[in-house]
């Protein structure tokens, strides 16, 4: 049996909630392999909304596992209320949610020292979400992070906290001049807010193997974008984790030969949330006309993403890099009411054509577009290719041949009905 990899193709945000949840349908187990609660998955279920930012998107099929990988980091507050929200609206868990034991855990000084870190810098900003990501991942790599493994000996954890504690007092109080964190009241906090995660620590890979083993049908999702990763993406505005298809074998601990198939989630133009380089950004009036009509605000912080017009260089290079099998293209129904549409094919730069993106020089990079008719036809209703807009039709065409790679699916709306097989053919974990 076939297993899934669902990469972001962009900056993030591109409707990975979506896709996983219409594709997990069939999978017996779904892993996260990266990120944590910076990262927002939204997905609409018959008129219920449901975000997540740590628990995987597929907790919504009832019958997949699913399985937080080692690659990734936790905020138990943000998991207990995610869980809380899944309680409220009668999703059943059983046992169908594992942690595993060598996810890193985010304190509540990692926090507040990416809070601080960011807002005190003087000489470059990076735009976090606050959220300790980067601290924790910091913590992971100097040897020094808690795991969800320590979680279960409180003697064990108190040991780590004191001692990771101590040191970041020190640099709160000495570069930051901030208030210390006690550990007493600290200490017991956390260890009542994780005693729920504790009873589903597991040996996540274990897991993983054995439905590989048996010819299970596994998906890896993704959070962020390829273009977020912490090597390949725009550096150093980028996340802290491997957010390609080649995150997926450290983040869960399985080896890469199990991995098959690659689909790379795109929208049908392009947002980035945060700082960075963003070659096809557009004119503040034209950004705000496509924040409205697409919703463009960040799951995570409520922030206002950045807008631009699609970028086929920056998804060709996701193609490359992940050897995409496939693209699934979301929000085509944004672009329902605009006259004419632009499309990036390559760029200029030092004088000369550009035909690839290149993350070292993203900042200098302009943009040479083509412009194609819109369809101001509504897509929202449509359940087959052939009911598409002709003009519609035929952007997705461009998209295809300047990206390099075929398009399964297109998403013309937030409901898993309002999924358009397009060459779905193409992924074999959609014929079986």
């Amino acid at each position: 049996m076939p297993n899934l990899t669902v990469v972001g193709a962009q900056w993030g945000d591109e409707g990975k909630g979506k896709a996983v949840d219409f594709l997990a349908r069939s999978a017996g187990v779904v892993a996260r392999f990266q990120g944590g609660p910076n990262a927002g998955h939204t997905v609409c279920v018959e008129r219920s909304t449901f975000t997540f930012h740590q628990i995987p998107s597929a907790i919504l099929s009832p019958k997949a596992t699913c399985v937080i990988g080692c690659g990734c980091v936790i905020d138990p507050y943000v998991f207990e209320h995610e869980l809380a929200a899944l309680r409220r609206k009668k999703v059943p868990l059983g046992q169908r949610l594992v942690v595993d034991c060598r996810a890193q855990m985010i304190l509540p000084y990692h926090k507040q020292l990416d809070r601080l870190r960011d807002e005190q810098s003087s000489r470059q900003r990076i735009g976090t979400t606050g959220r300790g990501i980067g601290p924790a991942y910091a913590d992971k790599v100097n040897r020094t992070g808690i795991r969800a493994g320590d979680l279960l000996s409180e003697e064990v954890f108190n040991d780590k906290l004191k001692h990771n504690l101590a040191a970041a007092n020190f640099m709160l109080m000495d570069r930051y001049k901030a208030e210390p964190i006690p550990f007493k009241s600290a200490a017991h906090a956390y260890w009542q807010a994780t005693r729920r995660i504790a009873k589903m620590v597991g040996d996540g890979s274990r897991v993983l193997g054995q439905a590989l083993q048996r010819g299970g049908r596994v998906l890896f999702e993704g959070a962020q974008g390829m273009h977020l990763d912490i090597d390949l993406g725009t550096y150093p505005y980028v996340t802290s984790s491997s957010t390609w298809a080649g995150g997926v074998s450290p983040g869960t601990g399985i080896s890469p030969v199990w991995l098959e198939e690659v689909v790379g989630i795109a929208k049908a133009y392009t947002t980035r949330v945060g700082l960075g380089p963003f070659p096809t950004e557009m004119s503040e009036t034209e950004a705000d006309r496509l924040r409205a009509l697409g919703n463009e605000y960040g799951a995570t912080t409520g922030r206002p993403r950045r807008c631009g017009w699609f970028d086929a260089p920056v998804v060709r290079a996701s193609v490359r890099h992940n050897k995409l099998t496939a693209l699934i293209i979301t929000k085509l129904d944004v672009l329902d009411s605009w006259e004419e549409i632009k499309l990036c094919h390559s760029y200029r730069f030092d004088g000369r054509e550009f035909p690839e993106f290149d993350p070292f020089h993203a900042a200098e990079l302009s943009p040479q577009y083509e412009t194609m008719p819109g369809w101001r036809e509504k897509t929202s209703g449509c359940r087959s290719f052939g009911e598409l807009p002709v003009r519609a039709r035929r952007y997705l065409a461009r998209l295809e041949e300047l990206c390099a790679c075929p398009i399964a699916l297109v998403s013309v709306g937030s409901e898993r009905s309002q999924t358009i097989p397009f060459k779905s053919n193409k992924l074999r974990w959609l014929r079986q």
